[in-house]
């Protein structure tokens, strides 16, 4: 009697496992949630939130994303597995943005501060000594930008530093926002993208990746401005190499003309000596890689692999970068070649990946953007990867018509309208028009 009683119970269970084996059958997307949520919970496991001394990570974000997806099958009546991908990645992104609120705060800016105070006082700016030992406080890392950025950041450190920090993080946050609204995001999407751990990392410590972005983000309608982030970080210059284009060439000469003249300016403040001092600083700085490669190389490539072996990856991807034909999917592929090719690379450093990101079709935008949603690592290459097998593969690639689950909603591509909008900024001559149409 007893054994009766349970057949119907055990019936049912097996029949409500096979409907679930089925609906994956059906429609295999699930297969996209699933692999988010089991990559998230092993990338997290060991970490704690929201510091060191707190709960499981994994606690806190399978409670929120559950609830968030209890939520949405309650309002929407359907939970469609791109939708619970894109929940599960935005959850994972702000539960692992409030774990660094309890990091060091505005330590790169911090960094610059302090470089422009030395060089005010007359003291060393550039570290000639290797460093064997991480110091505790963040901001005493070397300092490695050129010397024509020294006026700047003095300028910086004549300013109260809470009211420079607010001053810099700021105009940051604007930079990016104007930044993610020309790539062609709308505002709701901006301000979602805005907690994405390379914009939300890089206003915490103040890096000067974020403004940069917004001049990377710009490109398409003003080219010249590609020349100012290498006065920044140098490997920004492969980015750059979008001015080799034949249509660039007066932006190319613009940019180049602009910084030998700002070089030039700059020269009677700094002297020539702060220049010979900032290769000495960059050739200790090597050095100190070796040294310390957990903290000086972050999670660049060169960190995993000889240094053959990046050099050989940064350039294949470089070259096929500089294949595309397509003016705005070359610069965005020379967005991705950058990330590869920077020899250190922490989470900011992805920022210019994005429009790149934003090209992939919808189940792989989320999965892409699910992987550098949380636990900055080598795993966020694999959305490299992704985008990579995209310039191979068209089918990866985001299709025409709208979609109310990628940001770009029903463009096919990151700046939408930068071929219209350049051509009337500066109309090209008939010889080149015949390149410039038809592409994107």
């Amino acid at each position: 009697m007893a054994t009766t009683s349970l057949e119907p119970s055990v019936r049912d269970r097996i029949a409500l496992a096979a409907g679930r084996v089925r609906s994956l059958a059906d429609d295999p997307r699930w297969l996209l949630p699933i692999g988010l949520a089991m990559y998230v919970a092993t990338a997290t496991w060991s970490w704690n939130f929201p510091n060191e001394q707190g709960i499981p990570f994994n606690w806190v974000w399978l409670g929120v994303a559950g609830t968030t997806i209890l939520v949405w099958r309650r309002r929407t009546a359907v939970l469609d597995p791109v939708a619970a991908a894109a929940i599960l990645a935005v959850t994972a992104m702000l539960v692992t943005d409030v774990t660094v609120l309890w990091s060091q705060a505005l330590r790169d800016l911090a960094l610059y501060v302090k470089a422009g105070d030395r060089w005010l006082s007359g003291a060393a700016v550039y570290m000639d000594v290797p460093l064997a030992i991480a110091p505790d406080d963040l901001s005493n890392y070397p300092f490695l930008y050129p010397p024509v950025t020294l006026p700047l950041f003095g300028a910086l450190a004549l300013i109260p530093f809470p009211f420079a920090a607010a001053l810099w993080v700021s105009g940051s946050a604007a930079a990016a926002l104007a930044g993610l609204r020309r790539v062609g995001l709308s505002w709701r999407w901006s301000l979602v993208v805005l907690a994405w751990p390379p914009i939300f990392q890089g206003l915490f410590v103040g890096n000067v990746a974020v403004p940069m972005f917004a001049l990377f983000a710009a490109a398409p309608w003003r080219p010249a401005l590609l020349a100012v982030p290498p006065i920044f970080k140098v490997q920004s210059g492969i980015a750059a190499l979008w001015l080799l284009r034949p249509e660039h060439w007066r932006s190319a000469v613009l940019g180049i003309v602009s910084i030998a003249v700002v070089c030039l300016a700059t020269l009677p403040l700094v002297g020539p000596q702060r220049w010979a001092e900032w290769i000495a600083g960059l050739q200790a700085y090597q050095v100190s890689q070796a040294l310390l490669p957990n903290n000086l190389y972050g999670y660049g490539l060169g960190r995993y692999m000889p240094f053959v072996a990046f050099l050989a990856i940064a350039t294949v991807v470089a070259v096929l970068a500089l294949r595309a034909r397509g003016r705005r999917e070359q610069l965005a592929r020379l967005g991705v070649a950058t990330v590869t090719g920077s020899p250190s690379l922490f989470s900011h450093g992805y920022l210019v990946a994005l429009p790149a990101m934003l090209r992939l079709d919808t189940p792989w935008f989320w999965l892409a953007f699910g992987l550098t949603a949380c636990a900055p690592g080598p795993a966020w290459f694999g959305a490299i990867g992704i985008v990579l097998w995209s310039w191979l593969e068209p089918s990866l690639r985001k299709r025409r018509g709208f979609d109310p689950y990628h940001p770009l909603g029903a463009a096919s591509a990151a700046w939408p309208g930068a071929l219209t909008a350049g051509a009337a900024a500066a109309p090209p001559s008939p010889a080149r028009r015949p390149a410039r149409q038809g592409t994107v």
